[in-house]
């Protein structure tokens, strides 16, 4: 046996441990003096740094280092807290051979002698630049998703477990992360949908198709309800295997709001275009006036036969004279007004037919089938009120008073 120049003691088991570190190509592992020389070069060193050993032994590890860190002193400080402590954990950048930076994960370990007495330094160290960039870019997603205040962004495991929950979501929701953590995202859902395991249901479509927008009711830790409009995305791994979703969540209460206060005046707009006029008992009058369309239409068929069942209407006069234009579709709904009215048992007239709306209708073939027609709404009354003296109660007898 004999004694290397750090004083440790040498057996025939060194070479042994010297191919079994060498083989470590992961990793570099170094020795250094108690100055910080180096004195020993790995090929795990050569791979990482790019020198060669002939190249390096000799120089200090200083040469690693970035001009900035050598001029702070984060060299000794290293060598210092390891000559202390024993150990020193650092990381931080590095500088290859050919002046490209790498960040390095550092264990320096000191080495002393029988006798206490610091003799150098081993040197562990691995290249985590792969995941330094890979968190600096989750690092700025995570900024950005926090920034995103006016929108909920959520994370959730395979089973809709929350993993995550941003600034956005804490005012949005009103609940801290600590309080929704764990807990399933069914917990923001109305209890109908709930019960009815809406959340379980969008989760599996998602999984299936691999996205989903939906617009629905949910619930603030407060209990007030809130129009959202829902994204929901999967995330898979590198095999493809599912391992959660992403929720990005608005509210749209707002918009909801003024959507169905537009609605309203529509609808109000709709009655007043529309508005059945008892002109005498059991005998109404609806004036159409303006271009009618499919909603147009379906709200006078609407209103009418309310007023049909609340007055017992017998007959109905539907004035058209202020209609631009009857074309088919216009007619159809005619037709299918006049027809739903016969069926409660009421007798329809159409008055207010000008000469080029006759043409136009001949011209398109507009069959009206046993309907009564009046130029005028004089006449149309007169004939609408001679109907009920007689106790007329079905269309089938109009044809028996001309």
């Amino acid at each position: 046996m004999s004694k290397d120049q750090f004083g440790a003691v040498e057996d025939l088991s060194t070479s042994y441990y010297g191919q079994m570190i060498d083989s470590i190509t992961d990793y570099e592992v170094i020795r250094l003096d108690e100055k910080g020389y180096v004195r020993s070069w790995h090929p795990g060193a050569q791979l990482l740094t790019q020198y060669l050993a002939e190249e390096i032994i000799g120089e200090h590890a200083s040469v690693f280092f970035t001009p900035e860190d050598v001029a702070a002193g984060v060299v000794e400080a290293e060598l210092r807290t390891a000559a202390d402590t024993g150990r020193c954990e650092a990381e931080g950048w590095r500088v290859r051979k050919d002046g490209s930076r790498f960040w390095e994960s550092v264990v320096l370990t000191s080495i002393r002698d029988q006798a206490g007495e610091l003799n150098g330094y081993v040197k562990v160290a691995r290249d985590l630049t792969e995941r330094r960039e890979q968190e600096e870019a989750l690092r700025a997603v995570q900024q950005m998703v926090d920034g995103i205040a006016d929108y909920q962004v959520i994370r959730l495991d395979r089973d809709g477990l929350v993993q995550f929950w941003n600034p956005g979501a804490v005012k949005l929701a009103g609940y801290a992360p600590e309080e929704v953590l764990g807990h399933h995202v069914s917990m923001f859902y109305t209890e109908e949908d709930a019960r009815a395991q809406t959340a379980a249901r969008e989760m599996a479509t998602v999984a299936r198709e691999g996205g989903l927008e939906v617009e629905g009711w949910r619930i603030r830790k407060d209990g007030t309800r809130f129009w959202a409009n829902v994204v929901l995305s999967q995330i898979r791994d590198d095999q493809g295997v599912l391992t959660g979703f992403v929720q990005v969540a608005r509210d749209l209460t707002e918009r909801r709001e003024q959507e169905q206060l537009v609605q309203r005046q529509r609808d109000e707009i709709l009655e007043l275009s529309t508005p059945v006029i008892q002109v005498w008992d059991k005998v109404l009058i609806l004036p159409i006036v303006g271009t009618l369309d499919s909603l147009r239409a379906s709200r006078l068929t609407e209103s009418l036969l309310e007023r049909i069942a609340v007055d017992q209407a017998e007959v109905v006069i539907l004035d058209v004279s202020g209609v631009p234009a009857i074309d088919s579709g216009v007619a159809r709904h005619l037709l299918k007004t006049v027809e739903a009215a016969r069926l409660m048992g009421t007798v329809s007239i159409l008055s207010g037919v000008r000469p080029e709306l006759a043409q136009s209708m001949v011209h398109l073939g507009i069959e009206l089938g046993g309907l009564r027609s009046r130029t005028s709404l004089r006449d149309a009354l007169q004939l609408a009120l001679r109907l009920v003296r007689e106790g007329v109660d079905s269309g089938d007898r109009i044809g028996a008073h001309a």
